[in-house]
């Protein structure tokens, strides 16, 4: 009966050995899953940053005012561009210059080529 008690104890004590190793093994492949996750994070939030960093040197107002000038041809309002409320039946054309009953005409793209 002792041998067999004693032989029980031996199961149970190599079973807990084992679901020990077990436990202990999943625990430190959770805690290196932490640990890569918590470096992606570190690293997107540097590459956020970045980003930021980033868009307030590209939008920055003498920037833009540049490529304005370079690319788009555009100037600043002068005086005699504006108009009174008076004058501006005078400058709106009778008729709209765009027509949408085609279908599948492209009219403001035909406006911008003709402005060109």
């Amino acid at each position: 009966m002792l041998r067999l008690f004693n032989a029980c104890l031996v199961v149970v004590a190599l079973v807990s050995a084992f679901i020990l190793y077990s436990l202990e093994h999943a625990t430190r492949r959770i805690e290196r899953e932490i640990a890569k996750s918590e470096a992606e994070i570190a690293q997107e939030r540097e590459t956020m940053k970045l980003l930021a960093a980033e868009w307030s040197n590209l939008t920055r107002p003498e920037r833009l005012e540049q490529l304005t000038a370079q690319y788009l041809k555009l100037r600043r309002p002068a005086a005699d561009q504006f108009i009174t409320e008076k004058d501006i039946a005078s400058r709106v054309p009778a008729e709209a210059q765009i027509k949408l009953e085609k279908q599948g005409a492209d009219p403001i793209g035909d406006v911008l080529k003709a402005m060109e």
